[in-house]
């Protein structure tokens, strides 16, 4: 499942700015009980946002409750989805979520389902990634079972395209085989597109015919 934890939507029944929800939203008022997990800097319409997007308001991942309601909880939503058949997570932005809250994450997730697994969404090499000035903690066993290809992408779009050769392709993958453990580097998600990206079928468009490449 794709697991959004940094943000919600501005119309969630947490934040309810639309009032379509039963629930008194953040927004609504200060005695919310989702209240502390935003931050507010002029109550109600000055709040923090996800690449100051408004209709993303952003979460306090750390708070007490958000990570009792979403990782620790009996019947967490990490670990509920789990118990229902979901094999896992993919984690969204994971640049932008602390690790503290990934470790729990994969832990509450593997009392679930032990063969269950994290991917994170990240966009670089995710062995040296510095997010916020910090170098992330990633592929060290206890956050990401995994992560999203995302430099494999760029080298096979890059091949097709006639940018790169065979040679410099495959020096690129190396590279990749080089810096990550064996386990993640065989349990990489592999692709060429995403929602995030221009699709395969766009990019390719531009791509030499046959012999050509």
């Amino acid at each position: 499942l794709d697991g959004v934890f940094s943000h919600t939507g501005y119309d969630s029944k947490y934040f309810n700015k639309m009032g379509r929800y039963d629930t008194v939203g953040a927004y609504q008022s200060k005695d919310s009980k989702y209240y502390e997990w935003y931050r507010f800097n002029e109550y109600p319409d000055d709040y923090e946002a996800w690449w100051g997007t408004k209709n993303l308001p952003n979460v306090n991942e750390m708070h007490p409750t958000y990570i009792e309601y979403m990782l620790t909880g009996e019947d967490s939503i990490a670990k509920r989805w789990i118990k229902r058949g979901a094999k896992g997570w993919r984690l969204d932005v994971a640049d932008e979520i602390p690790d503290e809250f990934i470790r729990t994450l994969k832990e509450e997730t593997k009392k679930a389902d032990q063969e269950s697994i994290v991917i994170g969404e990240v966009w670089e090499d995710a062995s040296n990634k510095e997010s916020y000035g910090e170098l992330r903690k990633y592929l060290l066993g206890n956050e990401l079972d995994s992560v999203m290809n995302y430099p494999y992408r760029r080298i096979f779009n890059n091949f097709i395209l006639g940018n790169i050769c065979g040679e410099e392709s495959l020096r690129r993958i190396m590279s990749i085989y080089e810096n990550y453990p064996k386990e993640y580097f065989y349990s990489l998600m592999n692709l060429i597109g995403t929602h995030d990206t221009v699709r395969a079928l766009t990019v390719f468009g531009d791509a030499p015919k046959g012999r050509k490449i």
